[in-house]
């Protein structure tokens, strides 16, 4: 916006927030419990993706270039050379995702969610969500991640800069730097201390990030102003 010539006084950044009465993470019984139920084998490494990235609301086959849809594919492609990886996947227009996890032998399951709070489940079966968007406004899946205790590995798009502290609660890769994300996910995935430190992490920096403390934050940064 300040390259569009835009007084940098005038704008106010405020994050996303998330519910943390809502969003939790479950002891491991009921995450084991949840992966029966959605017929995910014990022994798959789990990978999320819930965001839409395919155009317009058909089935998706075009992916959204702003969501780097084909960097994904091709992270956990690679990362199924190592890990018997299962993919999530959520929401609607998924259709090219699914092809190439077809064409790659990925096992997935993608489900669309009639109420949106539900997510939190899905949420709770995953050991990683990767995040290769070329652009984003949140996105909240680093907050919704977090809250319920699941490692992030994400491109420096959105908010991730301002909630991600590399190697102490996550990674941050370049956009576009597929051999990057596909290595800060194996370190993750390789390293269970890692793991646990980051989604303890995690779970502690997501406190600041309440939506009443965002609230505050509408109100003090520009509401407050309008009554003076």
């Amino acid at each position: 916006m300040i390259k569009l010539g835009f007084n940098k006084d005038k704008i106010i950044v405020i994050p996303l927030g998330v519910d943390l009465s809502v969003f939790t993470r479950y002891d491991d019984k009921k995450r084991e419990n949840l992966k029966k139920k959605f017929g995910i084998s014990e022994d798959k490494i789990v990978i999320g993706s819930f965001q839409k990235d395919g155009v317009g609301w058909g089935e998706g086959l075009k992916p959204k270039f702003v969501k780097g849809a084909e960097i994904f594919c091709e992270v956990v492609k690679k990362l199924n050379q190592i890990y018997d990886i299962h993919v999530f996947l959520t929401g609607p227009a998924r259709g090219f995702i699914k092809k190439k996890l077809n064409e790659y032998l990925i096992s997935y399951n993608h489900i669309f969610l009639k109420n949106y709070l539900d997510i939190v489940d899905c949420y709770n079966v995953l050991d990683l969500y990767i995040i290769t968007s070329r652009a984003e406004g949140g996105p909240k899946a680093i907050l919704e991640g977090m809250a319920t205790g699941v490692p992030i590995v994400t491109t420096r798009v959105g908010m991730a800069p301002q909630i991600i502290k590399n190697n102490i609660n996550g990674f941050i890769a370049e956009i576009d730097n597929i051999e990057e994300l596909f290595n800060y996910s194996d370190i993750i995935l390789n390293n269970l201390e890692l793991k646990k430190r980051f989604i303890e992490n995690g779970l502690k920096v997501v406190q600041d990030y309440t939506w009443e403390k965002i609230a505050k934050l509408y109100y003090q940064k520009l509401y407050k102003k309008l009554l003076i």
